[in-house]
């Protein structure tokens, strides 16, 4: 029994003889026009949410059962992630003697 032939052997083999390089460098022809300048790629510029203008992300990274029980908790009360957080902040600043900022 022979040893199969290795892949590159193959496909060496499917390819068939390798074609005969070329003995000179044929000159292309000067072209007809000048080339084209090319474009800068336009950066698409997207304009903030009428809600973010102005306002600064406060953010934080919690467990995966955290995140599920605050979004739960939201969806109870029917308000949004951003506005619990916003009363839960309020709550915290006013244990602290700060005023809250009431932002929801």
């Amino acid at each position: 029994m022979s040893p199969r032939p290795s892949l590159s052997a193959r496909l060496a083999q499917a390819a068939g003889p390798a074609p005969a390089p070329a003995s000179a460098p044929v000159a292309s022809p000067a072209p007809s026009r000048p080339p084209r300048a090319r474009k800068a790629p336009e950066t698409a510029v997207v304009a903030p949410a009428k809600a973010r203008i102005g306002k600064t992300m406060v953010a934080g990274y919690f467990s995966p059962e955290m995140a599920r029980a605050v979004k739960l908790l939201a969806v109870e009360r029917g308000v949004t992630v951003q506005a619990l957080i916003g009363e839960a902040l309020d709550l915290v600043l006013r244990q602290a003697g700060k005023h809250p900022m009431g932002e929801r």
